[in-house]
């Protein structure tokens, strides 16, 4: 295995002309922002994806292991140490349909590295003081690289019925069954969030090492008795599971291998566990606590406030690979309409 053997391919040969393009796309996702802020008679725009947030809490704990490899040991990553963190689960769609819809499921995690991190200077941003992790219940993406991830998003819109010949006719009818399959497989109504595992799809620079990571429920977790529907499915099995106990992730990485097996800029893609063995590194705890409580919808209140981008790390993270190029510009436009700052 040679980690040093890896490359980022830049669209137009160089990050200026790269840049010129994802300009090009990240007006395409705004105007689909747009359009389905209008679809849903909604007064502000909402996120381009993933809109409907599950549930929030801003008090999760990531703990390092103790055995933390040395390759992995990179900035606040150290054996050992404890991260506060906010988690945010939520469906993959633009629309904030019910939880009992089939859809793909996200989860977003924001950690603060320090205790400086919490109340960064108002001339600082806020990317230099937390570490984003971003993860789909599904794992490798639909699209290769943001301009078939923008064409895709785009043909959507149109009517339903004559989708997948369109898709057939700007990528080819197998490129266009690859990607439908993708999305079918992916959306589907899983029984609990605290069962799911997520997956980051693209690579992020780890020190020196390009990975990708992924979320998994700890050993021992299990379904409850009871069975829930309903828009708020989701939320209303994991607040009871929380009522009665804490809920446990493990956090794991794999290693870049090759251009071949383990690929950097093409995010549909999957690194096989056979050729990348999944390390665990860390446990994402969510103690036990009431999700109606006063003090458990403030914490909603301030994660659904949040922006979270995979570009907010420090540079010892970097996102790689042009999927994860583009949403550094495309979330963070995205972000400024929600909020209401443009």
């Amino acid at each position: 295995m040679d980690i040093g053997n890896w490359q980022e391919a830049y669209d137009g040969g160089s990050p200026e002309a790269e840049n010129a393009l994802f300009l090009q796309l990240a007006g395409k996702m705004l105007d689909i922002q747009e359009a389905n802020r209008k679809a849903s008679r909604r007064e502000h725009a909402d996120r381009t994806l993933h809109a409907k947030m599950i549930a929030g809490v801003t008090d999760a704990v990531l703990v390092v292991d103790a055995a933390l490899p040395d390759e992995f040991q990179v900035g606040h990553f150290r054996a050992g140490a404890t991260l506060r963190a906010a988690v945010r689960f939520s469906n993959a769609s633009p629309f904030a349909q019910p939880d009992n819809s089939p859809d793909m499921r996200g989860v977003a995690i924001k950690l603060w590295p320090d205790a400086r991190a919490s109340q960064p200077q108002q001339s600082e941003p806020e990317s230099q003081h937390v570490h984003d992790l971003l993860m789909t219940n599904y794992p490798v993406s639909h699209a290769r690289n943001a301009t078939q991830f923008v064409d895709f998003a785009v043909l959507a819109q149109g009517p339903r019925d004559t989708f997948a010949e369109r898709l057939s006719q700007r990528f080819g009818e197998s490129e266009a069954r690859r990607m439908l399959d993708n999305v079918r497989h992916g959306a589907r109504v899983p029984e609990s969030l605290a069962l799911e595992r997520f997956w980051s799809r693209g690579a992020i620079l780890w020190g020196a090492v390009p990975v990708r990571f992924e979320l998994c429920p700890a050993h021992g977790a299990s379904a409850l008795a009871k069975k829930f529907d309903g828009e708020n499915a989701l939320r209303d099995e994991l607040a009871q599971r929380l009522s009665k106990g804490d809920v446990v992730f493990r956090l794991a990485l794999q290693r870049f291998v090759d251009e071949v097996r383990t690929p950097i800029e093409d995010a549909a893609v999957p690194w096989q566990e056979a050729d990348s063995p999944p390390v665990d590194i860390a446990t994402l705890t969510i103690s036990r606590r009431s999700l109606d409580s006063d003090e458990g919808r403030r914490q909603a209140q301030a994660v659904a406030d949040m922006a979270f981008n995979p570009w907010n790390a420090p540079a010892s993270f970097r996102p790689l690979g042009n999927l994860n190029r583009v949403r550094r510009l495309v979330y963070g436009e995205s972000a400024r309409r929600w909020q209401g700052r443009s």
